[in-house]
């Protein structure tokens, strides 16, 4: 018997056991203290040897998206994705045992990536995504593809996160800008929000990107441009009231300033290449 089949047995034995149980919800944690069905639990996974995988080898696996090691991680899943010890995570299916369990490490990998250096906001935003893509699967292969998609993609994120990233002091600022580019940024706010001098803050941006930081953040709201752009669902004068450009003639200057091309012009180039 295969892995799989094995723990498809194990959940199927599951629900027939506890399909009429009508116990109510304990209101603490704390009533499973002395509950039958925990000592029940802890006594058959003993028995059977069959018990949940050790936290060195799960920690392992989070400091590799930690810090973006992506070939070692490659390696590191060829086993990791071979292991039935994860315990029972539904007693309904296979299909959402497996959807939970994938649900749990999306949770992981995510506050892993943030403490890594990624961007907290794309990191959540991420997370969202890929559950709602969980929940969308059909088969358990499906969701096991789906959870080895996760791991390599917030670690690649991390490694990517890092290569760009400047000191300590000024990425507060730069992802304060990140997440609030739809807003008006004057130097003051950001000078606020990082709890630095305005003056030291416009220096620190001048050493770590060569701009000035209101070069930065012009800088930074055509690159958003660009992406707005390339979803192609919002209109010129849309994206320009957005990003709070004056007027569509400012923007237009702007971005040619930095992209070499007019808005328009970009997105049909974007559009031909795809």
């Amino acid at each position: 018997m295969s892995g799989m089949e094995k723990r498809r047995s194990e959940i199927n034995g599951t629900v027939t056991k506890n399909q009429e149980k009508t116990d109510e919800i304990p209101t603490s944690f704390s009533a499973f203290a002395d509950d039958r069905e925990l000592l029940r639990n802890l006594a058959r996974s003993r028995q059977n040897q069959h018990l949940h995988h050790d936290l060195p080898t799960e920690r392992k696996m989070l400091q590799y998206i930690r810090e973006g090691r992506g070939e070692e991680l490659e390696a590191f899943l060829t086993d990791w994705g071979q292991r039935e010890d994860f315990g029972i995570l539904s007693r309904s299916s296979l299909l959402r045992h497996k959807k939970n369990l994938t649900i749990c490490g999306i949770t992981l990998y995510t506050r892993a990536a943030i403490e890594g250096g990624l961007n907290a906001e794309i990191a959540f935003t991420l997370s969202d995504l890929l559950i709602q893509r969980v929940e969308e699967q059909h088969s358990p292969e499906d969701v096991d593809r789906l959870s080895t998609v996760a791991v390599r993609e917030f670690a690649q994120r991390v490694r990517q996160a890092r290569e760009s990233s400047g000191s300590g002091t000024f990425e507060a600022c730069r992802q304060y800008i990140f997440n609030h580019l739809y807003e008006e940024l004057p130097l003051s706010r950001l000078g606020a929000a990082t709890g630095l001098n305005p003056s030291y803050l416009s220096r620190l941006c001048k050493k770590e990107t060569g701009l000035s930081l209101s070069a930065y953040i012009r800088r930074e709201k055509v690159e958003e441009a660009k992406r707005l752009l390339e979803l192609n669902e919002y209109t010129l004068s849309e994206i320009c009231v957005l990003l709070r450009f004056n007027d569509q003639s400012h923007f237009t200057q702007v971005f040619k300033a930095w992209s070499g091309v007019t808005p328009g012009a970009y997105r049909k180039r974007f559009a031909k290449k795809n």
